[in-house]
């Protein structure tokens, strides 16, 4: 095991006890710490729609509650990410990729305002996140900046699901979840579309791909 994921191994194995032994001893605080495991599964590149969560924990629990332990969740699974993109990249077989002028259109927009294009990207349900997901250990932007742009972005958005469930009743609550979902996708494939084609049509040079900073020496603890 390489000294990052050690770090990590000694901050999540000591919390994650506590909070499974607070489950069992304080069963009215039992949701939040399944919301807690729940949320770093769905960030991650798993397909689980965290958004339901929120909804359905919004009914038991106060919204802003809710936000900062999801969010804390969410933050726990950006180092796994983090890392297993940039060994992801060291592959020879990526080496197209690294070099192709899409991927080096897409780095040359991220580092113009990496941060809020993170934190942006994690607050808006229409923007595709994995895309900065991708980029941000690839481009060689610090993992603590990258841990605090998701962590800030998601709040407000896990708030306002969270709201949602708190103060909708059934139909409402259908009636608003499909409006989202209906508004998320036609938005997520407008701005899919959009990234890609910008990066396409820049000009033509020669990509040489950042090297990816080194995690090593980002790790937050987030106990």
């Amino acid at each position: 095991m390489s000294k990052p994921w050690k770090k990590y191994a000694a901050i999540m194995l000591p919390v994650s006890a506590i909070l499974i032994a607070l489950a069992v001893a304080l069963p009215e605080w039992r949701g939040l710490v399944y919301l807690f495991f729940y949320a770093i599964p769905a960030n991650s590149f798993i397909p689980v729609p965290h958004e339901l969560g929120m909804i359905y924990f919004g009914q038991y629990y106060d919204p802003a509650l809710i936000a900062i332990v999801a969010a804390i969740g969410t933050i726990a699974v950006c180092f796994i990410d983090y890392q297993v993109v940039t060994a992801a990249f060291q592959i020879e077989k990526l080496k197209k990729v690294r070099n192709s002028e899409v991927y080096g259109g897409a780095v040359h927009y991220f580092l113009k305002a990496p941060f809020i294009s993170v934190l942006v990207a994690a607050a808006a349900p229409f923007i595709p996140f994995y895309i900065f997901r991708v980029l941000s250990p690839t481009a060689g932007y610090p993992l603590k900046r990258y841990m605090m742009a998701v962590f800030l972005g998601r709040l407000p958005r896990y708030y306002v699901f969270a709201l949602m469930g708190s103060t909708l009743n059934t139909p409402n609550l259908a009636i608003s979840l499909a409006l989202i979902v209906i508004t998320c996708a036609l938005l997520y494939a407008r701005v899919s579309k959009h990234l890609s084609k910008k990066s396409q049509t820049r000009p033509e040079r020669t990509v040489v791909p950042v090297e990816p900073a080194q995690p090593s020496e980002e790790l937050v603890t987030t106990a």
